[in-house]
């Protein structure tokens, strides 16, 4: 725990009013479209849309994480801004609790997207050996070994390394940078550099796929299906860069500020900001993805606004 001092009950918010509301308002926005966009995509998923690639059961993974977060981190990221660290003193153990479910989820939601990206990586550029990697077991064994790494890093704070705690500058139950320095940094770089730097080579390598053969992926011949797989991969890398814009300054931060030397506003700012990550996705999917897009609005019954005549949703799938 660093060395900064206990606010009170509303004091941050009296202290930074413009920051403070500012941020609560986002919080707010952020758990209730969070939540609902997170079921909108789990129900989707599992009602609506039949694909046959096995990205869905990635996706399902980071919507059943990132749910976690709009559900109960981002509304007990609120009660900290309130009520400080005194609250969580009244119930032992609430904050630790809060801590650790959050470390697991941010890892299933990072992983969830490199394994994404990685599938996508194998499918477009050694499709070959696609499905003997990806198969459903397979898959669902990887979630699991996301959950897995999560309280590893958990569990290595009992042995002395690292730690979990409410946050005295980000005002938010949350990994403690101060505990174990060097752990800390590790933490950072197996949490956010690791997977942004292996997920974006990913990317990058698909597009040079892409690039090199005009567009003609691997054995896939038919164009509608190639289409398919750009607006899908493009989709996929959206959400990756929603996560890395989102979560690269706090990786910064809790490194860069080892003597807790930098302000309140500042931690505040970024550690709410990669935070509200999970909020974003459903959005990602709705704007860039006809089938995600086709599923929401079913269960929304938009299509009935939109369109004169109700059509049955078709999913083309991904792969044959």
């Amino acid at each position: 725990m660093n060395a900064t001092q206990i606010l009170d009950r509303f004091e941050f918010v009296r202290q930074y009013p413009g920051v403070g509301y500012l941020l609560l308002i986002f919080l707010v926005l952020g758990a209730i479209f969070g939540t609902f966009g997170n079921a909108l995509i789990l129900v989707s998923v599992c009602r609506i849309i039949k694909m046959r690639s096995l990205e869905y059961i990635f996706i399902a993974n980071l919507a059943l994480s990132d749910m976690y977060v709009t559900l109960l981190a981002d509304p007990m990221n609120i009660v900290g801004k309130l009520e400080g660290e005194k609250f969580f003193h009244r119930i032992s153990g609430l904050c630790e609790i809060i801590a650790y479910t959050c470390t697991v989820s941010c890892i299933v939601s990072v992983g969830s997207i490199t394994l994404m990206g990685f599938s996508r990586y194998i499918f477009i550029c050694h499709n070959k050996y696609y499905k003997t990697i990806f198969r459903k077991s397979t898959c669902i064994a990887m979630c699991v070994g996301l959950y897995l790494i999560g309280i590893l890093l958990i569990l290595l704070n009992f042995a002395g390394l690292g730690g979990h705690s409410f946050d005295r500058k980000s005002l938010v139950c949350i990994w403690d940078r101060m505990a174990t320095y060097y752990y800390t940094v590790t933490f950072s770089v197996v949490l956010v550099w690791i997977p942004v730097l292996s997920t974006g080579s990913f990317y990058f390598l698909i597009y040079l796929t892409f690039r090199k053969s005009n567009m003609t992926v691997t054995d896939m011949t038919s164009q509608n299906l190639q289409r398919k797989s750009v607006g899908f991969v493009r989709t996929l890398f959206l959400i990756y860069a929603v996560f890395t814009i989102c979560w690269v300054p706090y990786a910064l931060i809790i490194v860069a500020d080892r003597y807790d030397s930098f302000s309140h506003e500042i931690h505040v700012i970024i550690t709410t900001f990669a935070h509200l990550h999970p909020s974003f996705n459903w959005l990602v999917y709705y704007l860039t993805n006809k089938n995600f897009k086709h599923a929401f609005n079913s269960l929304l019954h938009l299509n009935k606004c939109c369109v004169k005549k109700a059509r049955i949703i078709q999913i083309v799938p991904i792969l044959k």
